[in-house]
């Protein structure tokens, strides 16, 4: 039986690092997809899926146009978070996102906090 996640639904990246499937690597998958982003609409965030099938959430990269309706961003593209394929516009559409998102530069400082060596107290 496959084990079903439900987060909260404002739930950021941060909350779940701790329990990801190689979070480095992970990471850097979903810096790689935010950066084409950034590259074409000068911002990037990300959200994650609040619904799943457990591992790794997948999530959906936002830009914010500089003029527009909707200030929360515009979906540029969601990807699994297993292998990190590329969503189709309807499960874009149908997954449920968290209410909140991390920025780009947030993501960097996280995956940076990973990266950190860990001392044990002696």
């Amino acid at each position: 039986m496959i084990k079903k996640t439900h987060l909260a639904p404002d739930a950021i990246l941060a909350d779940v690092v701790p329990n990801l499937e190689e979070a480095d690597a992970y990471l850097s998958r979903m810096l790689t997809n935010m950066r084409f982003c950034q590259k074409r609409h000068g911002n990037a965030s990300v959200r994650i899926a609040v619904t799943g099938k457990g591992g790794n959430p997948s999530y959906r990269v936002d830009y914010v146009k500089p003029v527009g309706p909707d200030p929360d961003g515009t979906a540029f593209d969601a990807y699994g978070g297993k292998a990190h394929y590329s969503f189709t516009a309807i499960n874009i559409m149908e997954t449920n996102w968290s209410s909140r998102s991390m920025t780009l530069d947030e993501v960097l400082k996280l995956q940076a906090e990973l990266r950190k060596p860990k001392f044990e107290d002696r």
